[in-house]
């Protein structure tokens, strides 16, 4: 009642045709987004600014008449919004007066199409629809039959079927009817859907398979990514359904995430638009949010809002049997710093895109549009390979992976040991009871919708419900309880187990025995929603330790492979500590029970650089090289685009000694960030000023941080950072960034589980150790950045 008053009370004395679209749809994407969550997370809902709306129409239009000799007016033009929600483009298309009034009633009757699979949003439609075409046209009030409540994608599906309980009959006849049409003209908003956020939210993303089918065997098929999930998104599909849908002729126009545009695993995507369209307009918008500092920035503000964290982007597809593929491409970039209201104002005074300074882009042969790759970098050494074609040429570590995805990171995850022991044994509980439950009820078909969805009892996953799928339990051992590096300096211990982690990757042949000591590079570039960044560890690495959307990989020193005759031993139960000697580098005293330590460093790799450098070279200098390279600024710019799509290739350098000395002094700081000299900051604290942490926070110059400042709690403060300390980045937060971010007491909703910095000073007998690690990070900060500066340049030698 409350959201109709509001209604009511917004609507009232407004009679401009434009505001009465933002006032429904923005009223209507707030109601639904806070009373239907899930489902507008599944269904990715986000309405549409009336500025991008009409540049779509007014595009279309344009493109009709430049390219077909046509309008929307003319006879035969069938139009369909696939994804309509409240109706917006259809509304606006009948406002734009691109229809003229003796095609109106025709227009309206026969060849206006719309789609909407969300009942509520289905009536809000219809009506809103109707009543637009009633105030152009008085007279009798005529319904809207070209609205059907459907699923767009199950529409064309091989299984599909029509509801044959005769509830819906009118509504078939209006599938069978949109079926048979010949659709010209596609425009509207593909849903931004991202499923579900967790294992307990029965949430997940519908299966097309015939038109998944569709996208396996062309944009999965000619791209060269390795996890190709991102590729069924649904504004992806709703790409791969439009070209289906309008056959040999016809434009397609979207605003949706412009991911696709340099992202890795769209690259069979990019070569596929060309190839299928003969025209292809790309106005990018910018507006991704998973940036930071100048580069965030430079992206301005979201146009939809909170709705998308992502890059969105306006596109025209065309195809037109008269012009050859493939097509010609043409971009334009909205440009640097715009706010939403600036973008906006910009994109209405373009009006179509028949007025932007288009640039055309000749795609490369990778299929890259904006960012071409460097065809030097191909020559280097690829740092690792798991193509098994390419399994016998050089490459410089011969095993890496994913860091630990736990897919219930409250739960295995702590600063505190005993809560650590206490979550997981309630967690084993859970589970375990529940395995009990579903084997007692004869094992019931599907899991997911037996099992119990509360995040206090169970956090379930894919791989949890595949292990109480075979009946098998959980079991709490003290001994799978390990050091992890969850976030940048941000140790935390955890629970490392095959049932109850979600993806372990190669991390039990890396850290196979909290008793065996490894190190290696956690690297995140390729793919990643991050900007680029290297650190070294020698513990444990989750799959996002710079940040969510990070998705890194780990390059190791050294591989573990058990010897004993039960390989499955993860855990001896006795065993001799390996040390990390920070002195020379070297792993010292391996040796433990039941393993055999494997040098990951290949011997190919090294048989070249002691062609290159000499005899002396060791498996630990070609190491500590790669990691002094991969922090060279010139390296990082040169090879940017490259980075972005690709694993890191290491190139020879003149300087090789220079990088080995700097990756070894960068090791050592970020290895040995807990006992670097404290950097001397000011300490002003009241008396008797307690030294638990709640949430830090810089201090404040107005809006802006003042990042010389942190204050610790009410009763202690910090001053006298330089400013080169938030010059080390990693990810898209400095490294105090992450201090900041990371130790503050945090408590997970869904499961009730806090998870207190401070305990983990209390456990190690170190109640400073917060406020400490804030003045030894300072340091680390200024010392590598001090080293980055001090990297020669880059002079390749003979690849």
């Amino acid at each position: 009642e409350a959201f109709y008053e509001s209604v009511r009370t917004r609507a009232a004395g407004i009679d401009d045709a434009a505001a009465k679209q933002t006032i429904v749809k923005d009223l209507y994407e707030k109601f639904f987004s806070t009373a239907f969550s899930k489902t507008s997370e599944k269904l990715g809902i986000v309405y549409t600014p009336n500025e991008i709306v009409d540049f779509i129409i007014h595009s279309v239009n344009d493109i009709l008449k430049d390219e077909f000799d046509t309008s929307l007016s003319d006879e035969g033009v069938h139009v369909l919004d696939p994804f309509t929600g409240t109706g917006t483009f259809i509304v606006r298309l009948l406002q734009s007066g691109f229809i003229k009034p003796h095609d109106l009633a025709r227009k309206y009757r026969y060849e206006l199409h719309a789609n909407e699979i969300v009942l509520l949003a289905y009536y809000v439609a219809a009506i809103n629809i109707e009543e637009t075409y009633h105030s152009l046209r008085g007279g009798e009030y005529v319904p809207f039959d070209g609205i059907v409540l459907t699923d767009t994608f199950q529409m064309f599906e091989d299984d599909d079927e029509l509801d044959d309980m005769g509830i819906f009959q009118a509504n078939n006849d209006r599938v069978v009817a949109q079926k048979e049409r010949d659709i010209r003209v596609i425009i509207g908003n593909p849903p931004y859907s991202k499923g579900q956020t967790s294992g307990n939210d029965n949430n997940a993303n519908n299966a097309y398979p015939t038109l998944d089918g569709k996208i396996r065997d062309t944009y999965a098929k000619r791209s060269t990514a390795t996890n190709k999930n991102n590729l069924y998104d649904s504004y992806i599909r709703a790409i791969r359904w439009a070209s289906d849908r309008i056959g040999e002729e016809g434009v397609v126009a979207y605003v949706s995430n412009g991911g696709y545009i340099d992202g890795n695993t769209a690259d069979g995507l990019r070569l596929s638009l060309v190839d299928e369209f003969t025209s292809v307009y790309i106005f990018n918008l910018r507006g991704n949010t998973r940036n930071s500092g100048e580069k965030a920035r430079r992206e301005g503000g979201q146009i939809f809002g909170s709705g998308s964290r992502a890059t969105i982007a306006i596109a025209v597809f065309v195809k037109n049997p008269k012009q050859a593929t493939p097509g010609n491409l043409y971009y334009y970039d909205i440009g640097d710093y715009l706010d939403t209201k600036q973008k906006l104002a910009k994109i209405a005074g373009f009006r179509s895109l028949a007025a932007l300074p288009w640039k055309q882009i000749e795609p490369s042969p990778e299929g890259d549009w904006t960012g071409k790759r460097n065809a030097e970098f191909a020559r280097f050494t690829p740092i690792g390979e798991k193509d098994k074609s390419k399994a016998r040429e050089a490459r410089v570590f011969a095993v890496y992976g994913r860091g630990l995805e736990t897919s219930r990171d409250a739960w295995v995850y702590s600063y505190s040991s005993v809560e650590l022991a206490s979550d997981v044994q309630r967690l084993v509980a859970g589970y375990n009871a529940e395995v009990d439950r579903w084997v007692s009820a004869g094992k019931p078909t599907p899991v997911e919708k037996f099992v119990s969805t509360d995040e206090t009892y169970v956090k379930w996953s894919r791989s949890l419900r595949g292990h109480l799928s075979k009946a098998r339990k959980a079991e709490f051992q003290d001994r799978h309880v390990t050091t992890g590096m969850y976030r940048p300096f941000s140790k935390q211990h955890v629970y490392f187990d095959a049932v109850l982690n979600h993806e372990r990757s190669q991390m039990p042949s890396v850290f196979p025995n909290s008793d065996l000591a490894n190190l290696g590079i956690y690297y995140v570039g390729a793919g990643s929603a991050v900007p680029f960044s290297a650190l070294m560890l020698d513990c444990l690495p989750d799959l996002h330790v710079t940040g969510a959307g990070s998705g890194g990989q780990f390059f190791p020193r050294y591989t573990y492979r058990a010897t004993e005759n039960d390989p499955s031993t993860l855990f001896p139960e006795d065993g001799t500590l390996g040390v990390f000697d920070e002195m020379d580098g070297k792993l010292t005293a391996p040796a433990v029970k039941g393993f055999e330590r494997i040098d990951n460093i290949t011997d190919e790799v090294l048989t070249d650089y002691r062609q290159s450098f000499g005899k002396g070279v060791s498996k630990d200098d070609i190491f500590f090289y790669v990691y002094g390279l991969l922090h060279s600024r010139e390296y990082r710019a040169e090879f940017e685009a490259d980075l972005k799509k690709m694993l890191p290739r290491i190139p020879k350098v003149k300087a090789f000694r220079e990088f080995v000395k700097a990756g070894r002094a960068l090791s050592e700081l970020h290895l040995g960030y807990e006992t670097v000299e404290p950097y001397p900051l000011i300490e002003n604290a009241t008396p008797n000023a307690s030294l638990r942490v709640t949430k830090m926070r810089y201090a404040k110059e107005g809006r802006q941080d003042n990042k010389t400042t942190i204050i610790y709690n009410d009763g202690i403060t910090l001053t006298g950072i330089p400013e080169e300390a938030q010059e080390y980045m990693l990810g898209s937060r400095s490294a105090l960034d992450w201090i900041i971010e990371r130790y503050r007491v945090k408590l997970d909703k869904a499961s009730g589980i806090v998870n207190d910095p401070n305990a983990w000073g209390e456990e190690h007998g170190d109640p400073r150790y917060i406020l400490d690690l804030i003045k030894r990070i300072t340091t680390v900060s200024v010392e590598t950045v001090k080293i980055v500066n001090e990297l020669p340049s880059l002079e390749v030698i003979g690849a």
